[in-house]
This record gives structure tokens, sequence and C-alpha cells, in this order.
């Protein structure tokens, strides 16, 4: 037996902007969940540094949704195209071997760390 997991297929800043639309999708039969909800009406500050509030339909679901909510007028053909920026830093590191098999954000982590590091020896260096 394999798990239908869940996967998010839009995210909101604030969690009252999902109720519509996932009131929409249960009523055409599609299970929902929705992530980091709580979180986001307990502080809506929150919000941008966890990446909003995630709405999620099972995996064998989600062509379904899709179509429903471009139906809607709630998704659009632009919101499945990276953005330029995304693009270009995907181009640059994914030249860099090692970090070739990681997913865009964790290879931009390592580069931050590995910046930060090289900074503090270097200015602990001078120190001595």
């Amino acid at each position: 037996m394999t798990l239908d997991k869940f996967v998010t297929i839009k995210t909101f800043t604030y969690s009252t902007e999902v109720a519509i639309i996932r009131g929409r999708l249960e009523s055409e039969g599609i299970e929902c969940a929705v992530q980091d909800e709580l979180t986001v009406q307990a502080n809506p500050f929150y919000s941008n540094a966890i990446g909003g509030v995630k709405l999620q339909v099972r995996q064998s679901d989600v062509q379904k949704a899709i179509e429903i909510l471009e139906e809607g007028g709630y998704l659009k053909e632009a919101d499945f195209l990276p953005t330029p920026l995304y693009t270009t830093l995907d181009n640059a590191t994914f030249k860099i071997p090692f970090l070739r098999n990681m997913r865009l954000e964790f290879r931009l982590m390592v580069i931050v760390a590995v910046v930060v590091s090289v900074g503090i020896l270097l200015l602990w260096g001078m120190q001595g």
C-alpha cells in the first residue's frame, strides 16, 4: 500500500485568504490540508519567514485541483513559471559539482555559510 502524500499547490500570505479556495476544492471532493495556518494566525509577521500559509492536496488530486483553480481564476499560467532571479541563481549554482543535486534553497544556504565562514576567518586572521 502506497501513501498518497500531500503536495502544496498554492501559498498565501494570510490564513484568511485560503478559506475560499479550500472550500471550492472541498466542494469538488478534493481533500485539502493547510500547513502553517495557525502559526500565521497567531503572529501574521511570521508569514513571510515561514513561506506563508500552504494549501495542500493529495498528490493524486493535483491535476484536478489545478484545473479547478485555473478555471476559477485563482491560478494563472504565470504562477507556474520561475522568476528570472530564480532561473539565474539556479543556473549559476548548478555549475558547482557537489551542489548540483541539491535544491536551490540548500545550494544558497551552503554558499552563504561558506562566504560567512571565510569572512570570519579573514577578520579573525587580521586580528592576530
